[in-house]
């Protein structure tokens, strides 16, 4: 006797989605006729085709591997086969061209779009349209002594409700923003977190607000710290 197609679909689902978070097979696998496929076209802020832009798929369950991706074609075309079906999140993206990798909630959803892909089944004729951001490079120096400071911890919020925000920390240079007004935290080891302002204080920080494609270079001045200190971090600094 054969399978209702449903069932078998909503046995296959909870099959994969146990197996992947076993580790026991691949977040894609083209090979398998179970798996879908997702098609669509990436559109610039000029409705135009937009090349060489990454496309990348997050499916549903537990991830630890890197997620299926791929990169547009001259016309702005993107396929992706092999994955798992469900409720999935395609989003595209070029940094070095201002148009960032907005899967957090950091952001506003730009260039992205979520789909049900069925069990052997294809979504086709997905528009991802991109906006680009803004891009702020940060930098740190020590209040003291006016010493470049190499590795910093970067802390990012959006400016009104709801709280949004994002952490990184790397060796300065730069990171791409909405076009929105962000507040700026900056830390470092050995050092009082400071927010970008008129003292560090946070409630004395000032919003930056950039337009598309525009950059904006913040030095942060951070103070030593010393025994008595408790405000090493951007979130033991935040009162508001």
């Amino acid at each position: 006797m054969r399978m209702p197609r449903m069932k078998f679909a909503a046995l296959y689902l909870l099959l994969t989605h146990f197996l992947l978070s076993q580790g026991t097979i691949a977040i894609q696998d083209p090979s398998d006729p179970h798996r879908g496929r997702l098609s669509g076209v990436v559109l610039d802020e000029r409705a135009r085709p937009a090349r060489g832009v990454t496309v990348k798929a997050t499916p549903p369950g537990p991830l630890g591997a890197v997620l299926p991706h791929t990169q547009t074609d001259a016309k702005g075309r993107f396929a992706l086969d092999g994955l798992l079906p469900g409720h999935t999140y395609v989003n595209a993206f070029n940094e070095e061209h201002f148009y960032a990798d907005a899967s957090s909630n950091f952001w506003d959803g730009q260039g992205a779009a979520e789909v049900e892909l069925p069990v052997g089944g294809e979504v086709s004729g997905i528009v991802l349209k991109l906006t680009p951001a803004g891009r702020l490079h940060v930098a740190a120096k020590s209040a003291t002594d006016q010493a470049v400071i190499g590795q910093i911890g970067v802390r990012l919020e959006r400016d009104g409700a709801p709280s949004r925000w994002m952490t990184s920390s790397k060796l300065g240079n730069w990171w791409l923003v909405p076009t929105a007004p962000i507040l700026l935290c900056v830390e470092a080891e050995g050092f009082q977190a400071a927010w970008y302002g008129r003292d560090g204080s946070f409630d004395h920080s000032v919003p930056i607000t950039l337009t598309p494609n525009r950059v904006f270079r913040a030095m942060v001045s951070l103070r030593p710290r010393n025994s008595a200190t408790t405000d090493a971090t951007c979130s033991s600094t935040r009162s508001r």
